[in-house]
């Protein structure tokens, strides 16, 4: 007898072979890109120590009384070196509704060597 076409069994098994393709393409993907919320976070936090160091050595006059004073973010978005949102507001790259505004940022002086190090205080 001449075999005019596949059998179920073997389309069963190319469904099922193609399956497991389209699962094992679909896991890779979505993990290729998934975000890294933790590598965000950390480049939010350098923008302002770097930020923060260029306000602090435009502005030596806040070191007139101590070597380590404090600022804010809203002091860095009020003066030109970060940029907010329409609201004014320099959000978390996590959650889109916690500001960063009220972070601090600790400002030490090296005299000597007219250097500032920023560190965001948590």
């Amino acid at each position: 007898m001449d075999k005019l076409g596949y059998s179920k069994i073997e389309i069963l098994i190319v469904i099922m072979l193609l399956g497991i393709v389209a699962f094992i393409t679909i896991n890779k993907t979505s993990t290729a890109f998934a975000i890294d919320k933790t590598g965000a976070v950390n480049e939010v936090k350098y923008l302002i120590e770097v930020q923060a160091e260029d306000y602090a050595l435009a502005n030596t006059t806040i070191f007139e009384e101590t070597d380590t004073t404090y600022i804010s973010v809203d002091d860095l978005i009020e003066a030109g070196y970060l940029i907010g949102n329409d609201s004014g507001l320099l959000t978390d790259p996590t959650d889109s509704s916690k500001n960063l505004n009220d972070t601090k940022v600790r400002l030490e002086y090296d005299a000597d060597k007219n250097n500032v190090t920023a560190t965001v205080v948590d």
